[in-house]
């Protein structure tokens, strides 16, 4: 997914692999290997490709894979609010626990965390 979306977005913005690299001071072979997905981008690298195609960090992570009621629906989902226990959420095509709900919902909060920190 984080692949895809490098390639799309430079793409879009017109840059070869090579003037990608260059922008973002950084290895192109490496580069490639993120974008077929042979290697993980690392967060650091991640807001230096947002900084320079000025896209806020979240678009790596967003999809268009919902209807817009749906969007909506997450947007404002509250992960706090009892109501999403009523949910039955999947991973990989098995239910989510409570407590692994928990731990999702607190590795989240420390990625905004260190987001935030480093913005």
């Amino acid at each position: 997914m984080l692949s895809y979306r490098i390639k799309e977005l430079r793409k879009k913005r017109g840059d070869t692999l090579k003037v990608l690299a260059q922008k973002i001071n950084y290895d192109f072979s490496n580069l490639s290997k993120i974008e077929r997905g042979i290697h993980e981008p690392s967060l650091h690298l991640l807001k230096k490709i947002a900084t320079v195609y000025k896209v806020d960090l979240n678009y790596f992570f967003e999809t268009n894979q919902y209807s817009p009621e749906e969007q909506e629906f997450m947007r404002r989902l509250d992960l706090n609010s009892k109501d999403v226990k009523d949910y039955s959420l999947f991973l990989d095509g098995k239910e989510l626990s409570e407590s692994e709900l928990d731990l999702a919902v607190e590795i989240i909060r420390k990625l905004r965390a260190a987001i935030n920190h480093d913005s």
